[in-house]
């Protein structure tokens, strides 16, 4: 293992710890002992480095989603995930649920090859992409999308239509967390010309602040929101120095949002792309 992926993981087990995660990501990892394979993208290599930074983010997502749906009153639940590219997420909000809810799970993806092998592990999938998702009359209680709607051209349009074209209430998002907002681009920036897949790709890294106010013109208000910093917080120095790493290399953590319906702003916007 490399000297830098040494501290790196020093530095997640200590966000773990201090987010209480360190119980969940177990958990997870007795659920789905492999998430090697999860990504579209190919990894060059997967080691304990990116196991650990990978299965941190999951259980920070893992943990928003037991907060919203242990509030829903039923014991059948729908839950649609947007984006997924495995099925793993449903496969754990399943089990870490079993004793309290039916779920029945959906998963969207613009990708053959993520329904292939969503569908490979008995979970429901569709083909689409997210900005057209049409369910009709399926009952949904809970959308929830994880690092997805920073890889779209027009997330307030996906936002607009989630609240305009479905009953569902909730909605929970999680994306990259950073202090001010840009364009990402970053194979246009670097300018590496290859072939690129929306999976491979970020159109806007903005800012909970600027997330916020998209998403309130969308449709939805923000009804609860954190951050997962992957760095320990409130440590003299050492904090600086890895919040300043991370933000060089990766991102400093991850924004999560539970969002509730509320059309009031989207509705006296009169020019909607409809």
């Amino acid at each position: 293992m490399k000297k830098w992926e040494k501290i790196c993981r020093v530095s997640i087990k200590l966000a773990m710890a201090q987010s209480n995660l360190v119980n969940l990501v177990e958990r997870l990892r007795r659920i789905e002992p492999d998430i090697s394979m999860q990504e579209l993208s190919e990894t060059p290599y997967f080691n304990g480095y990116i196991e650990l930074k990978r299965r941190s983010l999951q259980a920070f997502q893992c943990s928003l989603m037991l907060k919203i749906i242990n509030d829903f009153a039923s014991r059948d639940l729908t839950v649609v995930d947007i984006g997924d590219s495995a099925g793993t997420h449903m496969l754990y909000l399943r089990e870490l649920t079993k004793d309290k809810f039916n779920l029945d799970t959906i998963s969207v993806n613009l990708d053959p090859r993520a329904i292939e092998k969503i569908k490979a592990r008995g979970l429901k999938a569709m083909l689409c992409r997210a900005e057209e998702l049409d369910l009709g009359e399926q009952r949904v209680d809970l959308f929830a999308s994880f690092e997805m709607v920073e890889h779209l051209h027009n997330p307030a349009i996906f936002f607009r239509r989630l609240a305009k074209k479905t009953p569902c209430n909730k909605l929970l998002i999680t994306v990259p967390y950073l202090r001010q907002s840009r364009v990402g681009l970053h194979h246009v920036r670097h300018n590496i010309a290859k072939k690129i897949t929306a999976e491979e790709e970020h159109i806007f890294e903005l800012s909970p602040e600027d997330w916020t106010l998209l998403i309130k013109h969308s449709g939805w208000k923000v009804i609860y929101s954190k951050i997962y910093y992957q760095y320990p917080r409130n440590f003299p120095f050492i904090s600086q120095l890895f919040a300043k790493y991370w933000r060089r290399f990766d991102y400093e953590g991850f924004w999560g949002a539970i969002l509730e319906k509320d059309t009031t702003f989207t509705d006296n916007y009169q020019d909607w792309e409809e």
